[in-house]
Order: C-alpha cells, then sequence, then structure tokens
C-alpha cells in the first residue's frame, strides 16, 4: 500500500512540475496499471481486517457483509489529488476507483 500511494503521490508532483509539458508515457502507463490492478485487487476478509484504517472508517467491515476494497479506503486521499490530473484515462480510472469507495462505505451499489 505504501508503494502505491508513492506511485500516486510522485505522479502528481512530477505533473505539476512539469508544467503544460506532458510526462512522458511510461510514466502515464505505470500509473494507468497500478489503478487497474488496485480496482482488480479484492482483499480476504481476514486481510482486510488488519489493514491500518483511520478510526473513523474502521466500522466500515462490521456494516456490509462483503468488504472487499478497504485497501482503497487507506489510498482514498491520494485518489482525491487525482482527480484533476490531465491525463483523460487516469481520471477515468480514478473515478472507477472512488465509485469502489463509496461500495466500502456503504454509499452506492455493487457492482458485479
Amino acid at each position: 500500500m505504501n508503494r502505491c500511494d508513492f506511485i500516486l503521490h510522485q505522479f502528481l508532483t512530477d505533473e505539476n512540475d512539469s508544467g503544460e509539458a506532458p510526462l512522458p508515457s511510461v510514466r502515464v502507463e505505470e500509473l494507468i496499471y497500478v489503478l487497474q490492478e488496485l480496482a482488480r485487487l479484492v482483499l480476504h476478509p481476514s486481510t482486510a481486517s488488519i489493514v491500518e484504517l483511520p478510526i473513523v472508517v474502521k466500522g466500515v467491515g462490521d456494516k456490509t457483509s462483503n468488504v472487499e476494497h478497504t485497501h482503497l479506503l487507506v489510498l482514498f486521499p491520494s485518489l482525491c489529488e487525482l482527480v484533476i490530473c490531465r491525463e483523460a484515462r487516469v481520471r477515468e480510472l480514478v473515478q472507477v476507483l472512488l465509485r469502489l469507495v463509496s461500495t466500502e462505505l456503504g454509499l452506492g451499489k455493487r457492482h458485479s
């Protein structure tokens, strides 16, 4: 999770530092890969129960019967920062991940 968070933060930092110049495609592809894998990742309930979450969201697992994307709650602040990314593909994937977060919080419908 720390490595994923670092990649998300570093991408945003690099994009901000680059001004109007586009980032190298390999950097964009790296982030897209990480975001796609985060969306695909489904945690086993015993793993999800030990993910370090802020106390405010600790009870999420108790309120939902099928918590699968707890890892996204840890990355939520970084995902919110990526909403303003210039890359459309990145923004689309972030939207998918934020929808998964809303589902984890019991605010959205579960998609199969």
